[in-house]
């Protein structure tokens, strides 16, 4: 019992350095990006999908580190879903948001998402063994950069942002972005251990605890830029952060596979492919949402709000008894 209350301590404590440390970098990371002049989407794909996806990356090292990819591939496949309840939430909650039909960067954006988290499922079946790696990893890579590349040449050039954040100039942005990486370096590691220890005393698998437990805590970052985004009515930025951390957390996935001893598609279990299935089933529903919004069909685009959590809430229980 002490220990459980020990390791639950040392989880909520983590969590929260993680969570402050997630929403600051958000916030200087986006102060800097809008220094480039880079359009919407870009800033919201690149900038703030990689700086909230930064808890995700570190957990996840951490974790297969610590000999937990089931815990590593959980957490990602379970962000993955968790980003997609959220937009579809907050969406619906901001009924006054104009959303626009996807344009062309962003169903490029969209398709890769769902691509690289197909080719998870893909490996899983099977691992491509490159000696202790796996041969899926450099193509998932190879894939996201190429995905990224692509929506930065189709990027809508005329919603480029510029001038500096009201909040934050340059200089103290790139400080407080240090200080908040810093922040999750020191956290990440620390709720990794906790949560793999949580799952061992509980009984509960290291997957279930991924994809429900260090989900939540690691996508707050994600969940505090795509609120921020739509009070600002920034449809772009919000897509952009939501289905670009869905594909930098699948790249982080095969990054980590370079510190796992063997592939790490070969140690996923049925619970990975449930997950990964729901993972798909909700980026495509999300998809479906947006479409249904720039429609002006709010009503319908509630309901299907709905259905993306009462699925989001059937993939929790079917992944906790694929792992029971």
């Amino acid at each position: 019992m002490w220990q459980i209350l020990g390791y639950g301590a040392l989880f909520l404590a983590s969590a929260a350095l993680v969570i402050r440390s997630g929403l600051s970098l958000a916030k200087a990371g986006d102060a800097i990006a809008e220094g480039t002049g880079l359009g919407r989407l870009w800033v919201g794909t690149i900038f703030l999908a990689i700086a909230t996806s930064l808890p995700e990356l570190v957990t996840n090292l951490s974790a297969v580190r610590l000999g937990a990819p089931g815990l590593a591939a959980g957490n990602i496949l379970g962000a993955n879903m968790l980003n997609i309840v959220v937009l579809a939430l907050l969406l619906s909650l901001f009924p006054r948001v104009a959303v626009s039909s996807l344009s062309l960067d962003q169903r490029i954006l969209g398709g890769a998402a769902l691509l690289l988290t197909a080719l998870v499922l893909a490996f899983k079946t099977f691992p491509l063994p490159l000696g202790p790696l796996s041969l899926g990893s450099f193509v998932i890579l190879g894939a996201y950069g190429l995905a990224m590349f692509w929506v930065y040449r189709t990027r809508n050039a005329s919603e480029a942002q510029t001038g500096a954040s009201e909040k934050f100039s340059l200089r103290k942005a790139w400080i407080v972005f240090a200080l908040a990486a810093g922040g999750i370096l020191i956290g990440a590691p620390a709720l990794a251990f906790s949560a793999d220890r949580l799952s061992d005393l509980l009984g509960v698998s290291g997957t279930f605890i991924g994809v429900l437990a260090v989900a939540l805590v690691t996508t707050m970052p994600e969940t505090s830029v795509t609120y921020g985004s739509l009070r600002l009515g920034s449809q772009e930025m919000a897509m952009g952060n939501v289905y670009g951390s869905c594909a930098f957390n699948v790249a982080i996935l095969a990054l980590a596979d370079l510190f796992y001893p063997k592939p790490i598609y070969a140690a996923l279990g049925f619970g990975h492919v449930v997950a990964a299935l729901g993972a798909l089933l909700l980026m495509s529903v999300g998809l479906l949402f947006l479409w249904l919004r720039a429609r002006s069909k709010f009503v319908l685009s509630v309901f299907l709000a709905l259905l993306i959590v009462g699925s989001w809430v059937a993939v929790l229980f079917l992944t906790f008894q694929a792992g029971a």
